[in-house]
């Protein structure tokens, strides 16, 4: 399903507030956001985009949870219980709220598996190389400008995003689904992908290091910025794996 101007601001809206919905909870409950976290949101994200290829596939029925915006309020509305749980076991029990978080979709996850039915393991492939060149340079960048851990898997969450869409369209024919990208795409060519997400991130990354009122909310906002790249990331790399 192509995303149109309409689709992609009522995504925009459900986004912001679900980013404002989760940092309050977060903010309520004193959570403290670190890197292992990561490890947490990682998992979910990737338990959603099993969620959303499998509909792709024809193993899901397809309904209006199972394509956005409708999978991400289907998948907050089972995180937030989950984070309450996480807190509560954090607390009582001194089991790490990511831990709980990572086994929690883990577990779904492992579910899902025996129905992924490898097609297309050369393009996977690709999109690991081409990932693994930018994260390798990346890093090295990164010793200079030294930026924290959140600031550089946000970057390198849509950079993963830009590799699956640059191989997808280059190598195997398929399409961008969202408006602004496919008008570029047209013109200059699945290439710029990449200078996409750097002219619009690397600005959006400085300005909340530089900006946010204190360091659990510009912490949040960059494991969002995350969760919004690692996500489509995760799907095309899917798709293509499986061929669909």
């Amino acid at each position: 399903m192509a995303y149109t101007i309409k689709s992609t601001i009522l995504l925009g809206i459900v986004l912001v507030f679900l980013t404002y919905l989760l940092y309050n909870l977060f903010n309520k409950l004193k959570i403290k956001i670190n890197k292992k976290l990561l490890i947490g949101i990682f998992a979910w994200v990737l338990l959603a985009a099993f969620t959303r290829v499998f509909e792709d596939a024809n193993i899901y029925p397809k309904s209006f949870f199972t394509v956005s915006p409708g999978i991400i309020i289907l998948f907050s509305a089972f995180f937030i219980p989950v984070v309450y749980i996480g807190y509560w076991l954090e607390k009582n029990k001194k089991i790490d709220l990511w831990k709980t978080l990572t086994i929690s979709a883990i577990i779904p996850i492992l579910i899902h598996l025996p129905f992924l039915k490898i097609e297309n393991a050369q393009g996977a492939t690709i999109i690991v190389a081409i990932f693994g060149i930018i994260l390798i340079v990346m890093y090295t960048v990164n010793k200079f400008i030294k930026a924290d851990d959140f600031s550089f898997w946000a970057l390198g969450a849509h950079m993963f995003d830009a590799s699956t869409t640059f191989t997808a369209m280059s190598f195997y024919g398929y399409s961008e689904q969202h408006v602004l990208p496919t008008f570029m795409i047209n013109i200059f060519g699945p290439y710029i992908m990449f200078a996409l997400k750097l002219i619009f991130l690397i600005p959006m990354i400085f300005v909340i290091n530089k900006y946010s009122e204190n360091d659990s909310l510009r912490k949040f906002l960059l494991l969002a910025i995350f969760a919004i790249g690692l996500a489509p990331a995760l799907r095309n790399t899917l798709r293509l794996l499986m061929g669909v």
